[in-house]
């Protein structure tokens, strides 16, 4: 049909009956004011009702007769263009999310808004009580009556903290829906400190360029010349601890904008500290930018619109940051690819790696992947050649890597010794008291699911079919494996040794720090973990305290295990290093590895040597015997045959579905149904090699009054097997259980909780 001024949107709603393209006419002045990533208002639904929506295409012609007309243009400039758009189709097509929902990933939080300025202040915002699958589900049901109160939970779908005020400016609710919300128990208020500005440039001091290793010279020789030639390479940089990763980086942006290019920079949210982000202030001043969840709505909003304008060459921040407009792309580096927070977890649930390298082919442009203990999937492909492997073998200070040391808790237990530290902990704690040198603490704690294990003999009970710990269940006293959902009751007695010192095994940061405490009346103590570092600054304060007040001991969950360089740490200690290796969790022998590794690299950073002890049931186990040499080679030759014979990533992907609701016969039976309907249609298509394995209960199998099944796929998640789940996801929403059993899939996901 021929009709002039055709706008084609995109609604924002995130639910799939409406996932496409809508085409209006507009009239001369509003069509003169739009382009591909402008915000319109649009006439919508049988009702008229108006909507906001998201220009994705202007064609010229259409299919279509009797077109509505858009009302209005509401952004002053575009959100996104076509580069950012074709970002968001891949997600949409790979992580099953609406196109809306991908785009609202991409976009800074209240764009289109105007903001008023705020200064440094405590402010009250909201966070999601329930997780993501939950709200997404409600969301949809309160719509009509309190479209509010759905705004709200959209916006917080969306982000992890939200001022009040932010809400009330963007979604237009008062403070009756938020309240609202809090009493149904599905938002919970929460306090932060802001600052309008996220680095103090005027403290930070100006820093040059080291002398290169050889090694280092290497690897920036080679970058450089990609980078200069404009082609794309993906780089795998392995280097251990301490070897000046950071360094290669700063010196190959460096180069990037001598040549009038820009770079990102990608960090987990965990190793995004002060000490990071002084390092690259230090080095380019105010032409850097920082994002990342910490930071206020005004924040993130103003340093979006410096990268938009061009004021700055190099952005720095966590998982989202790879979606920076920043001009002129130059460089992508991604600082510990390894870390699971680079996987989002709410929807879409993305992966940074992925984005990270549709961007620089998309820009023939390098992108640099760095860690000292790489994910398998990583350096499988670069010993296929699909990456380019860049190592740094040694210490840029030529310092020794720490000595490791393995204690056998088994023996501790047998000597009467009940406490969470080992005799050989504690007396290396008090000669590092006596010497003035500092100590961290680390406790090897991930997740909510704990494992069964004998004390005795270090026997840990796994799923027969599957190599992987057995998850249990306290409320109906069970062990259960999420992957093939082979349940047992719970074991009394080892079957291993007999003996009765078998039961499920956690144990907790602050117990750990009243013990020091007892042991050590005269140390100063400071523990970090989710509780003490709640406030935005609260991380900050911490390692400022540690740093500059040499306080002796520093206790921690993660937080502790990476991204810090205090050369006056001599000693580390590792806590329950067996309890990451036993969760239900085909990575948890990597992820072990990887803890137990950087964790010890922050011993003996400075002109010191480091030392660490690492206390375990299962002193014998490989995994912990290859992190005590530093072994990554030795621990990836056995863990790829491992992979390759169970079927595990990266000969296979993984393709999650969880189901919810709130009658759990109900739900089981129909997520029974839901997996024959899944292996019918594989079989229809004899190119498609899949397993679908359950359903059964997930790891946490309740939360908040609904249940929880699992339905794992193992295939190559190709565009034929994700259009399978494509169609079987679609099928779900004309289905009568959809008004009460909610469904989401995911790829390759990093936790089975």
């Amino acid at each position: 049909m021929s009709v002039t001024n055709i706008v084609g949107v995109v609604v924002n709603r995130m639910v799939r009956n409406v996932d496409r393209v809508y085409h209006y006419t507009a009239p001369d002045e509003l069509y003169q004011k739009m382009t591909v990533g402008s915000l319109v208002s649009v006439p919508f639904g049988k009702g008229d009702s108006e909507m906001e929506a998201y220009v994705v295409e202007l064609p010229k012609s259409t299919e279509f007769s009797s077109l509505k007309e858009v009302r209005a243009v509401l952004s002053g400039e575009p959100l996104f263009d076509e580069e950012m758009l074709a970002v968001c189709r891949f997600m949409q097509e790979r992580y099953f999310c609406t196109l809306a929902a991908a785009i609202k990933a991409i976009t800074p939080p209240g764009s289109g808004v105007r903001r008023r300025q705020s200064s440094d202040k405590i402010i009250t915002g909201s966070v999601l009580a329930i997780p993501g699958d939950e709200a997404l589900l409600l969301l949809e049901k309160i719509r009509q009556k309190a479209p509010r109160q759905a705004k709200i939970l959209e916006l917080l779908l969306q982000n992890d903290f939200v001022a009040n005020s932010d809400i009330r400016i963007i979604t237009g609710a008062g403070q009756g829906a938020i309240s609202a919300l809090e009493k149904k128990g599905l938002i919970r208020p929460q306090q932060i400190e802001v600052y309008r500005n996220p680095v103090d440039f005027s403290k930070i001091q100006r820093t040059k360029a080291l002398v290169p290793t050889p090694e280092q010279k290497a690897a920036i020789r080679q970058i450089t010349h990609a980078a200069q030639k404009g082609e794309h390479q993906t780089f795998l940089l392995h280097g251990v601890t301490g070897s000046g990763k950071t360094e290669v980086f700063l010196q190959c942006i460096e180069a990037v904008i001598q040549n009038g290019r820009g770079a990102i920079v990608l960090v987990p949210e965990i190793s995004l500290t002060p000490q990071m982000v002084e390092r690259f202030a230090g080095r380019f001043g105010e032409r850097i930018a920082v994002l990342h969840s910490r930071l206020s709505f005004g924040e993130r909003y103003d340093e979006y619109k410096r990268i938009r304008a061009g004021e700055v060459r190099v952005v720095i921040g966590a998982r989202s940051a790879i979606f920076a407009p920043l001009h002129n792309l130059g460089l992508i580096i991604m600082d510990e690819e390894h870390e699971a927070s680079y996987q989002a977890e709410n929807v879409p649930a993305y992966h940074a790696r992925e984005i990270a390298l549709l961007r620089a082919k998309q820009n023939h442009i390098p992108l640099i992947l760095a860690s000292a203990t790489p994910s398998v999937e990583s350096y499988w492909r670069a010993k296929k050649g699909e990456y380019a492997l860049l190592t740094l073998s040694a210490r840029a200070n030529r310092m020794q890597m720490p000595d490791v040391e393995i204690v056998d808790m088994r023996k501790e237990l047998a000597q009467g010794n009940r406490s969470v530290l080992s005799e050989r902990l504690k007396e290396e704690i008090r000669r590092n008291l006596e010497r003035g040198e500092q100590t961290i603490l680390f406790l090897n704690r991930r997740g909510f699911s704990t494992f069964v294990s004998c004390r005795n003999c270090g026997y840990v009970v796994k799923c027969e079919q599957c190599n992987i710990a057995m998850t249990y269940h306290k409320a109906r006293n069970y062990l259960t494996c999420h992957y093939c959902g082979y349940t047992v009751k719970n074991l009394t007695q080892c079957p291993a040794c007999g003996s009765r010192y078998i039961r499920h095994f956690g144990t907790g940061t602050q117990r750990v720090e009243e013990e020091v405490h007892e042991l050590f009346p005269e140390a100063s103590v400071l523990r970090m973990d989710v509780d003490t570092t709640g406030g935005k600054s609260s991380h900050q304060q911490i390692l400022d305290q540690f740093a500059k007040e040499k306080t002796d001991i520093l206790i921690g969950t993660q937080m502790v295990a990476k991204g810090l360089d205090f050369p006056e740490v001599t000693l580390v200690g590792v806590l329950a290093a067996d309890l990451s290796l036993n969760l239900d969790d085909f990575r948890a022998g990597e992820r072990t590895f990887d803890l137990i590794t950087q964790v010890c690299g922050r011993a003996g950073r400075g002109k010191r040597a480091g030392r660490a002890v690492v206390q375990t049931y299962m002193p014998e186990n490989e995994v912990l015997l290859q992190a005590k040499e530093q072994d990554y080679e030795a621990f990836f030759e056995n863990e790829i045959v491992l992979r390759k014979s169970l079927y595990y990533p990266p000969f296979c992907d993984i393709l999650s579905l969880l189901l919810t609701g709130p009658n759990e016969a109900a739900l089981s039976a129909f997520a029974a149904k839901t997996a024959n309907h899944l292996r019918m249609e594989c079989l229809k298509q004899k190119s498609i090699q899949a397993e679908v394995l359950g359903p059964g209960p997930a790891t946490l199998s309740k939360i908040n009054n609904k249940y929880r099944w699992r339905i794992l796929i193992k295939c190559r998640a190709d565009s034929a097997v994700r259009e399978i789940v494509r169609r079987t996801l679609a099928r779900h929403d004309k289905q009568k259980e959809s008004k009460w059993i909610n469904i989401t899939a995911e790829l390759n996901p990093n936790s089975m909780m």
